[in-house]
């Protein structure tokens, strides 16, 4: 017994459903993916010729720049209000942002402070008359208001006579575009002014100098 074929209208959309469906399969195959987009900081300037008799140099110990915990991530975030943050999407550090924002603080650091050795490991060997230490509190890229808003505390700790200071410091920077690249360009803008508000409190700097203390 033949089985009664389905009436000739229901036959004809099936088909075209399926047809289309195939097509689509089609184009998802044959799309291209999209290449991920790596950011890195753009580098520090580089260090100032050392001071004549560099073996004579006080030495600086550098502790690892501290970042915000919501920031530790290869994905690139900005804030868009006062709760939330978004990231930009495809788009990844090139490396561990805490890792090159460390580096790039302690170059742009030797370049403001050509008279002291900054060391970063293994500092016991030369002996170091301070120790630096500076926690980034708020690191917030505000993409709808296109700024860069930042606070730090920069802490001293000397060697002899023994003692502590610690500093607190803001900082507000345009960001020149809505992309990830200014925003990277952006933090590397703060890194040099963080690294001269630490170098501002080091014994011996001017006063002038000096942040304020909080």
């Amino acid at each position: 017994m033949n089985t009664p074929l389905p009436p000739l209208p229901r036959r004809f959309a099936a088909l075209a459903l399926a047809a289309a469906a195939a097509a689509l399969l089609g184009a998802c195959a044959s799309a291209p993916e999209r290449s991920p987009t790596l950011i890195t900081l753009p580098g520090a300037p580089g260090p100032a010729a050392p001071a004549a008799g560099n073996g004579a140099l006080p030495t600086l110990a550098l502790a690892r720049l501290e970042l915000p915990e919501y920031l530790v991530s290869r994905r690139v975030r900005y804030r868009t209000d006062g709760s939330t943050l978004a990231e930009w999407p495809d788009t990844f550090w090139a490396e561990r942002i805490e890792v090159g924002m460390a580096r790039e603080f302690a170059a742009a650091l030797r370049a403001r402070l050509p008279g002291w050795r900054v060391c970063e490991s293994n500092c016991a060997e030369w002996g170091p008359v301070a120790t630096l230490r500076v926690s980034i509190e708020r690191l917030d890229a505000v993409r709808p208001e296109q700024r860069l808003r930042a606070s730090a505390r920069i802490a001293v700790t000397r060697t002899a006579p023994r003692g502590l200071s610690e500093h607190a410091v803001a900082h507000e920077l345009p960001l020149e575009a809505d992309t990830p690249q200014a925003q990277a360009r952006a933090y590397a803008a703060l890194l040099a002014r963080l690294a001269a508000d630490a170098a501002a409190v080091m014994p011996g700097a001017p006063a002038n100098g000096t942040p304020p203390v909080r």
